[in-house]
């Protein structure tokens, strides 16, 4: 059991995984071109990594059977990541996707016209019944603000190797219309106060937090306070958005045509726009911060916590050229300190922070894709010695396990590496009326796609 801070209680605690269960023996650890199949299932037609699969002892654990299905941002980033291996996922999750994307303004599923589909799931999967049922969802589900982000700079980079594949048609409209479409919905996505793409969901039971750290405990001031959940921006998801506003200056170049909502100049001008407001908005002297929201007054307020999503940075092209080399470093020095590099990885939020907690979900535990990409815009911008540090920290605690775990705990190797164990508690809000009930850890995911990825990112490059 974890230890609990100041006016929490436990309130359930279960052991999911016993101290004989195979994810626990490196031994049992599937072969990285084994695993590759593994997570490969079909959505639409298409051959598609899905989020995770479960190992064939866990068929009946519904614990290790949540994400078996077509994701918006997970299965675009694992067909990245194995771009070098399985080159015609790209354009499989790029069309599986583009058949869902949004068209109609739905505030229970959080459709919006352009929007990419966060989570694909069929009629007979008992997680969508159990979210149906439950929280009154309905999908597929968009409550995801960077997964249209990132499949507009999956589509460019498709189309720059190979034009032609935006005249493919998909579900009666050419691919380059569809980019369009989505272009529109990041216009007017970036129409806030804050003047950043912010996480505000229409279902009030859907994602409050929809970027990739989805928990509800993710976002946090310096203090502890959590996120009021209704105008987040992350700062990873700027860098994507930037990305996204480039790809579209380069689909358009392609494509040219009086439906693009603004022109090439105009998204030139935009995506600068949003690079300088990066800086001005989310630097604080000497780092990044996590994110920002809008306070009551209509004020913004910083969220001054270090995290791996400003890592991510690196991976983007948002702070690329001279004039921003001090950011950079300020990252690559962040992201290789003690306190956010551990020997399980890139810690998700940092062991000096009020609210770390080693198991816990985004807010301590370590993502073996998550420090990946970050390793990626090291290697990106010159930072080697720290992308190597990143890197080995990662190949060994995926070694160690028995699988391709979702996560890791963050004080491994003084704990174990993979938490076993369900614990969730409750506090009271700042107000002291309301009691809150939350999963402070949890079980990976054995089988991990993202981390299946990752694995052959790390070892399949050179």
């Amino acid at each position: 059991m974890d230890e609990l801070k100041t006016g929490e209680k436990t309130v359930n605690y279960e052991v999911i995984l016993e101290d004989n269960d195979p994810a626990l023996n490196p031994a049992n650890r599937p072969h990285i071109d084994q695993a590759v199949e593994m997570i490969l299932g079909k959505a639409h037609g298409f051959e598609v990594p899905f989020a995770a699969v479960p190992l064939k002892e866990h068929k009946n654990l519904p614990e290790q059977n949540l994400y078996s299905c077509l994701f918006g941002r997970d299965s675009l980033l694992i067909a990245d990541l194995l771009f070098n291996v399985k080159p015609h996922l790209r354009m499989n999750v790029i069309q599986a996707l583009a058949l869902v994307q949004g068209s109609t303004v739905d505030s229970k599923s959080e459709e919006e016209p352009g929007r990419i589909a966060h989570e694909v799931r069929t009629i007979d999967d008992p997680v969508a019944r159990k979210l149906q049922d439950e929280g009154d969802w309905k999908f597929p589900y968009y409550g995801s603000v960077d997964a249209t982000l990132i499949w507009m700079k999956q589509v460019s980079k498709a189309a720059e190797a190979d034009p032609s594949i935006l005249d493919i048609m998909v579900g009666g409209l050419a691919l380059w219309e569809r980019f369009i479409a989505s272009t529109q919905w990041l216009v007017t996505r970036l129409d806030t106060s804050s003047g950043f793409i912010e996480s505000s969901r229409s279902n009030p039971k859907g994602i409050a937090n929809q970027m990739w750290k989805d928990s509800g405990d993710s976002y946090m001031h310096a203090n502890g306070v959590l996120a009021r959940g209704d105008s987040t921006a992350s700062v990873e998801t700027v860098g994507e958005t930037y990305d996204a506003i480039l790809a579209a200056k380069a689909v358009q170049l392609l494509k040219p045509s009086t439906k693009w909502p603004l022109s090439t100049s105009e998204l030139s001008k935009l995506a600068r726009h949003v690079q300088l407001s990066l800086i001005g908005h989310f630097w604080m002297g000497d780092s990044f911060a996590l994110g920002l929201e809008r306070s009551p007054d209509g004020g913004v307020t910083k969220f001054e916590s270090l995290a791996s999503n400003q890592g991510r940075l690196l991976d983007s092209g948002v702070i690329s050229g001279d004039e921003f080399s001090q950011y950079r470093e300020a990252i690559a020095t962040a992201m290789t300190d003690s306190s956010m590099l551990g020997d399980s990885g890139l810690r998700t939020l940092a062991r000096s922070h009020v609210s770390y907690r080693p198991g816990g979900y985004h807010t301590g535990s370590a993502w073996p894709f998550d420090g990946v990409l970050t390793a990626r815009g090291l290697l990106k911008h010159g930072f080697i010695k720290e992308s190597q540090q990143v890197q080995a920290r990662i190949k060994n605690a995926i070694e160690s396990s028995g699988g391709y775990p979702e996560f890791f705990r963050g004080d491994w190797p003084e704990k174990d590496l993979i938490n076993r164990f369900i614990q969730d508690v409750q506090f009271d809000d700042e107000s002291g009326v309301r009691a809150h009930t939350n999963r402070i850890a949890q079980p990976p995911q054995i089988i991990q796609g993202w981390t299946v990825a990752a694995y052959s990112w790390l070892t399949s490059r050179g």
